[in-house]
């Protein structure tokens, strides 16, 4: 215990002395430990305090991070082990298993409009990619557009203009409703 109170002290912590009227000499007590306090010591233990604050704090946020995970990581193992464990053995035990792989008639349903909602977007797709092939491609009239339903590696493409300068895309009205002037290419 006096080792305990020795470090108190030479850290700065003073005990306080209690008498039946309060504390003894508070302002004469308090001028004479700023006094007697080495400015190098009061330093030292202000930085003390500081990092144990700092590690205080980083421990708290630590708490507070790991405690839910922990929390959901332990539900989640006892919840694999009950359904591993018995709900598994029930399920097999009640022996219509093939019952219960039968699909419901709402999953159907769903089944059914989700490859409706697919075939429209690919048809989607494919009007998308026709339009964009003639008008950026002055016009096919039957154009080779990838199918992208089936699996075609190298879809077909057309080769490249035979001018060595790049194709400018088609110019967009001005703001003002004008046409943007005309730039000359190079040859």
């Amino acid at each position: 215990m006096d080792s305990w109170k020795a470090s108190f002290l030479r850290a700065g912590v003073y005990p306080e002395k209690q008498s039946s009227e309060g504390t003894v000499g508070e302002g004469q007590e308090e001028g004479e430990r700023r006094e007697s306090v080495d400015p190098q010591l009061e330093r030292q233990v202000e930085t003390i305090r500081n990092l144990v604050d700092s590690y205080m704090k980083i421990v708290t946020t630590s708490c507070k991070d790991q405690v839910p995970k922990i929390i959901m990581y332990l539900m989640v193992n006892d919840a694999k082990a009950f359904i591993n464990g018995e709900l598994l053995a029930n399920l097999y035990a009640t022996g219509d298993t093939q019952n219960m792989m039968e699909e419901s008639a709402d999953e159907a349903l769903k089944r059914e409009e989700m490859l409706r909602m697919y075939h429209a977007c690919k048809e989607a797709l494919n009007i998308i990619a026709e339009v964009s092939n003639v008008t950026l491609g002055g016009g096919a009239s039957k154009m080779s557009t990838p199918s992208y339903g089936q699996s075609n590696p190298t879809p077909a493409r057309r080769p490249p203009p035979p001018s060595a300068s790049p194709r400018l895309p088609p110019a967009r009205p001005a703001p003002g409703g004008l046409p943007p002037p005309m730039v000359p290419q190079r040859r």
